[in-house]
């Protein structure tokens, strides 16, 4: 008898303890979902320390410092696209500036395939699209490459010719129909 009271005690216990500790391992483990304003708000910080702290002076250093500079610069660009990819304002100009530092480094194919991956992934994020399109495009017709350059421009014309656009949009239009037309 001593020991069914006993055995009884012990299965309250349990359960008891089970009671309490279930609850507690189940707050412990949950996250804390972020807002949309939480994470609009910690990819641009993201953004804009990468920016300010590295990709910026990158542009005026030299030597080893740069390309230190630079590295930092690729690698908070990329948290930004592995941590906050559904940003598409933040992740769209990291993917951009990814390019722009690979052009830096003057390395075509890189640069232009982060341009081209940013109407792949951040399509309406127009103009992120232009500007990607646009340093593509550029950057292709500098380097004599001048048949995949007018791919680039004759996106740029099909898709941001519109009789509505934006004066700054119609520049990089006129600039896209010149390179086509052969003017320049």
């Amino acid at each position: 008898m001593k020991n069914r009271l006993e055995n009884r005690r012990l299965i309250t216990d349990k359960w008891l303890i089970l009671a309490f500790a279930v609850p507690l391992i189940f707050a412990g483990c949950a996250r804390k979902q972020q807002s949309s304003a939480e994470k609009y708000d910690a990819a641009k910080a993201l953004f804009e320390s990468t920016s300010k702290q590295f990709h910026i002076p990158s542009a005026e250093a030299k030597g080893t410092e740069k390309l230190r500079l630079q590295q930092q610069a690729l690698a908070g660009y990329r948290q930004i696209l592995n941590q906050h990819p559904d940003q598409d304002h933040w992740a769209a100009q990291a993917l951009r500036n990814i390019g722009n530092i690979y052009a830096a480094q003057t390395n075509l194919t890189a640069a232009v395939q982060q341009y081209a991956e940013v109407e792949l992934r951040y399509q309406n994020e127009r103009w992120e699209v232009l500007m990607a399109w646009k340093s593509a495009a550029d950057l292709l017709w500098d380097a004599n490459q001048h048949n995949q350059a007018e791919q680039f421009y004759a996106k740029i014309v099909q898709r941001f010719d519109t009789p509505d656009a934006a004066q700054i949009i119609k520049m990089a239009v006129r600039g896209g129909k010149l390179r086509l037309s052969g003017a320049t």
